[in-house]
């Protein structure tokens, strides 16, 4: 009878060595994985984001239309609802992806964040909802806010063709490149001009917008994750330099129905996306933006993660992204 006990405990033991090794075994499987968010990624986050804003070439520009200089920090960014009641500049500390088709109502763009599904089969489906900026700064007053969203005033005596100078950029400041610029966004939506002698609210309260202007900035590089995500969602092979410009899709409105990640991009639900400017890293040659008349233009300006981009995945996390924009009148 010892004999037997002795026997049947040996054998749960391996059982249960058994079933230890099954579970680190899943872990290492699932830690070494690398998904683009729209393939179940819910951790690819940057936790860091710093913003300067510069003009040359004679133009001024004003966070709030009441004080003009040459530059603009974040810090003057995020304070302008003090002097620009109206002001839905949003900073969260924490950008998570999202994804637009670039649409804009009611003079902002139209942006999603996915919401990732599993059935019991381990097959995973994608939902969307729509999000809209608030006025906040930080992950607690932004909370359920993902990207940057904020407005610019130009001061231009004359009309202007602005162009972004080769001296923006969008970097990660850490000594280990995470990649998550490379997923970065921009957008830019013009919302108006009044004359230079209007009123500061009139100034302020602008809100025409009907078009974004998207750039897609570092298209050239790429990290392992994301070469491996263009291979197997896209059935591209990419290299990690110097590569091509890659299509995407983006959401282009809120839906409940659950859309399997491989069926995005044949999906009512996403919208082929063409950035109207794309530039590589190092790129040396300004590029045109938009023509605005004398007086002062109101521009909202957009960052975002993009979730359908390959590079959007586990290791874009805890970078700390860096945009350096300047802007300055080509005529």
């Amino acid at each position: 009878m010892a004999k037997k006990k002795r026997k049947e405990s040996e054998k749960k033991k391996r059982k249960l060595i058994l079933v230890i090794f099954l579970f680190v075994f899943s872990l290492i499987i699932l830690s070494s994985a690398t998904y683009a968010w729209f393939s179940a990624n819910k951790n690819a986050i940057i936790d860091s984001i710093d913003i300067n804003v510069a003009t040359v070439n004679g133009i001024q520009i004003s966070a709030d239309a009441i004080s003009w200089d040459n530059e603009l920090t974040i810090e003057e960014l995020q304070n302008a609802s003090q002097t620009y009641r109206s002001a839905l500049n949003q900073f969260p500390l924490t950008l998570y992806g999202v994804s637009t088709d670039g649409s804009v109502s009611n003079g902002t763009l139209n942006m999603y964040y996915g919401l990732v599904h599993e059935n019991i089969d381990g097959d995973f489906f994608i939902t969307s909802r729509q999000e809209h900026e608030i006025n906040c700064v930080g992950d607690d007053e932004c909370l359920g806010h993902h990207y940057v969203a904020f407005d610019i005033f130009i001061l231009a005596t004359i009309p202007s063709d602005l162009v972004i100078t080769s001296n923006s950029k969008v970097f990660n400041r850490e000594w280990i490149d995470t990649g998550g610029q490379n997923a970065a966004r921009l957008a830019f939506v013009y919302e108006g001009t009044v004359g230079e002698t209007a009123s500061v609210s009139a100034a302020q309260n602008q809100l025409t917008g009907t078009k974004a202007i998207i750039w897609e900035p570092n298209y050239d590089v790429h990290t392992d994750g994301g070469v491996r995500n263009a291979n197997k969602f896209y059935g591209l092979t990419i290299p990690k330099t110097g590569a091509p410009l890659l299509p995407y899709v983006g959401i282009n409105q809120e839906f409940s129905e659950e859309v399997p990640f491989g069926e995005t991009k044949n999906s009512k639900y996403f919208t082929a996306v063409n950035p109207d400017i794309t530039t590589t890293v190092g790129y040396n040659q300004n590029q045109e933006l938009m023509r605005v008349p004398a007086g002062v233009s109101k521009i909202r300006i957009y960052l975002w993660l993009e979730g359908e981009d390959v590079d959007f995945e586990n290791k874009a996390a805890d970078g700390r992204l860096t945009l350096d924009l300047e802007l300055a009148m080509s005529n």
